[in-house]
């Protein structure tokens, strides 16, 4: 890519100690942006009331987080991590209360964190469920939002990018029924605000991925999947760490609302 122009650019990425949220972390570091790794750590997650549910994805917690700063910093970059349950409203601001003590004003949001958990279908509907995916996966991203816009304003910051992670299927995921709507609903807050907040200097754009490997697609589930996906390999999470970069670079200073499956033309839905 032509220089994307981020350095010292201070970027809060929402669960960044793994995964795809790893990646967004060392490709923005790499281009010289300062970086706030945010985390949950398991142990202080929200308890569940009962055992009817899983976490579709494991916690990596504390141990990753040091491992991701370790290595942008050791290549030459600068990251820092702190943790913190996007359930409680208040590490929102405790959050940028840190990026600002560590680096500066924000200017780079990327919400990645997520919550996504199974059964999710209508069969197993509970009324909890829906309020943990939108707690996360909707409610929290908006708030960092709003949180971004405000200290934005009051730093005089003169430009703003915001980055949301939705998926490739939320106009229409059978069994994961609460999780797709909670990211549908993401992709729509992310054109609203495209609106809202671009007098601001501010662009709101979101990436949708397809099937990423972060080590929970086996080689079974591979071969099932692959015959949907005219790119015919997975993703990997570079490949969402690259359109995030895009989004966020100076180039895409005119692009602003837009949702963008980043999924090698994956289609299958059911």
């Amino acid at each position: 890519m032509i220089n994307p122009e981020i350095e010292n650019k201070v970027a809060i990425i929402t669960g960044a100690n793994a995964g795809i949220g790893a990646s967004i972390a060392r490709a923005l570091a790499s281009q010289g942006a300062l970086v706030v790794i945010h985390y949950l750590n398991p142990e202080n997650s929200e308890p569940k009331s009962d055992n009817a549910y899983s976490i579709e994805h494991s916690l990596e917690g504390e141990k990753a987080a040091i491992e991701v700063v370790s290595s942008i910093n050791s290549s030459g970059g600068k990251a820092v991590s702190i943790s913190g349950d996007l359930n409680d409203s208040g590490v929102i601001t405790k959050l940028f209360d840190f990026a600002e003590n560590e680096f500066g004003p924000v200017e780079i949001l990327v919400n990645n964190a997520a919550h996504c958990e199974l059964p999710d279908t209508i069969k197993n509907f509970t009324p909890k469920s829906i309020e943990r995916h939108f707690r996360i996966n909707t409610k929290a991203a908006v708030q960092l939002i709003h949180e971004f816009y405000l200290r934005k304003q009051h730093h005089g910051v003169p430009t703003g990018r915001i980055v949301n992670i939705s998926t490739d299927a939320a106009q229409c995921f059978p069994n994961q029924i609460s999780y797709g709507a909670s990211k549908a609903a993401l992709e729509a807050y992310t054109r609203s605000l495209a609106v809202e907040l671009g007098p601001n200097d501010i662009t709101v754009n979101c990436i949708a991925p397809g099937p990423i490997q972060t080590g929970w697609i086996d080689s079974e589930l591979e071969q099932q999947i692959l015959q949907s996906v005219p790119i015919k390999r997975l993703g990997l999470p570079e490949d969402i760490a690259n359109a995030v970069l895009f989004f966020v670079s100076v180039q895409a200073g005119w692009v602003s609302g837009q949702v963008i499956k980043v999924s090698g033309g994956y289609t299958n839905r059911i």
